[in-house]
């Protein structure tokens, strides 16, 4: 697939945040077929009662109510905040919002515009304020992005390409995105050093089949090291299958 262009200026509040340029290379183009999966909208409405709901709790024995939301609950500030790789924005959808400015960053615009209109229709927040961005989060974010308070990449990290080290190159950007007492978290599926029951194994198979995981090496102990590297502070846990991590005051 041929990745979508960015568009080139920041036209302002409630509108959409444009990343200058359009990205390139091995890691921009598979990236952009794993988003591409997101633009089926039959995926889209599934999303919260199959990935959070069913394959969560049952192959990757990590209840998204029990231990996923209230994670990225306890991680969310008031002020300006970011929520990248936004799937059908059902963290932001369950959480209190009050005092929150979102900025919602993907890939794909369908994700985003399914994302931003739930949020929207389910009065979390005002359309004028809600600002998207299509954007490679591989790639620097835009001048024209504020200091964020908290940050949010929620079941993104195993989908994008390369090992641990590769993904976790984004920290050295979106740390200076982060306020001096910001926080980012999020939540990725391991491929290494877990246990995956049948079901897991069956889902980490299609996933990196079909290019929407790539997380076979995959592990907790690589990402922790990672996260040390550009913070200060780092918290991590693994539940079931899952590594959620959270991490504050930036190393810059």
């Amino acid at each position: 697939m041929t990745q979508r262009p960015n568009p080139t200026a920041f036209s302002g509040k409630g509108n959409t945040i444009r990343a200058e340029g359009t990205s390139h290379g091995a890691s921009s183009e598979a990236s952009a077929r794993g988003a591409a999966i997101y633009s089926q909208s039959w995926l889209l409405t599934i999303y919260d009662w199959w990935v959070l709901g069913i394959v969560s709790t049952y192959a990757w024995a990590c209840s998204v109510p029990q231990y996923t939301l209230p994670w990225f609950r306890q991680n969310l500030r008031e002020g300006q905040h970011l929520d990248i790789g936004v799937g059908t924005g059902y963290y932001l959808a369950k959480s209190d919002l009050t005092g929150v400015q979102v900025t919602l960053a993907d890939l794909n615009q369908d994700a985003l515009d399914a994302t931003k209109k739930r949020l929207v229709g389910e009065g979390k927040v005002k359309a004028e304020e809600t600002r998207t961005l299509l954007h490679d989060i591989t790639r620097p974010l835009p001048d024209s992005c504020p200091k964020f308070n908290s940050m949010s990449l929620y079941y993104l990290l195993h989908c994008m390409p390369g090992p641990v080290p590769a993904k976790t190159a984004v920290f050295s950007h979106l740390k200076h995105n982060l306020t001096a007492d910001g926080v980012i978290s999020g939540a990725s599926i391991l491929g290494k050093d877990v246990r995956h029951n049948l079901f897991g194994r069956v889902i980490m198979g299609f996933g990196n089949w079909n290019g929407m995981f790539d997380n076979r090496g995959d592990n907790a102990a690589d990402f922790d090291e990672a996260l040390r590297e550009h913070f200060y502070e780092v918290e991590t846990q693994v539940r079931g299958a899952i590594f959620l991590w959270r991490a504050s005051k930036p190393k810059v």
